[in-house]
């Protein structure tokens, strides 16, 4: 029965046709027969969106995009910028800075033949064992987090999502550089 209803409400929805239960047929006695009017709407004029501007939807996606390339600026620089982070923060630990050194402590010891530290160290909760793991996380789930706000918006002209492509590049290289250059520069 769930199956056939899933079946009728699908068909419906993809044949844009519309159910109509106000007029009840003259044949049924006791439950009134929906009928199906299969009337095709006019499709949205999407040109009435306008220009390409700033909203909430954008500055908060946007915002995503930069800590998301911020986590991967901060990753590149603990990766192949050591010395440079170094020397601005000469007291911060290479044990979880460091990825040379931090990936061990995940493992129990610092050794991975001794296998995890704790359940799920090594997978789901990785991030919680170092720098460079938590920060791919953030990378992650901020990229993720401003994909799927962007989703749920509806359809919009060609120009919109060019623009969106600039604009989001944009935010995604101004968290990268902002977080990588000055270590790099003083590599």
């Amino acid at each position: 029965m769930k199956l056939l209803i899933t079946a009728i409400l699908l068909s419906s929805v993809t044949a844009q046709a519309q159910i109509d239960i106000s007029k009840p047929s003259p044949e049924a006695a006791t439950v009134p027969a929906p009928q199906i009017s299969t009337s095709i709407k006019s499709k949205p004029d999407i040109r009435l969106q306008g220009k390409w501007r700033m909203t909430g939807n954008r500055y908060l996606t946007g915002s995503l995009l930069l800590l998301s390339g911020a986590a991967k600026g901060f990753n590149e620089t603990l990766q192949f910028n050591w010395n440079g982070f170094h020397s601005v923060f000469p007291k911060a630990n290479p044990h979880w800075f460091w990825p040379a050194y931090s990936f061990k402590n995940k493992y129990k010891d610092g050794d991975p033949a001794k296998g995890a530290k704790f359940p799920l160290s090594t997978s789901l909760l990785v991030m919680t064992t170092d720098q460079y793991h938590l920060n791919n996380f953030i990378h992650r789930a901020s990229m993720t987090a401003a994909l799927v706000i962007k989703i749920g918006e509806g359809k919009k002209p060609f120009k919109h999502y060019v623009f969106d492509a600039l604009y989001y590049s944009a935010c995604y290289q101004l968290g990268f550089g902002a977080v990588y250059y000055p270590f790099k520069a003083r590599n």
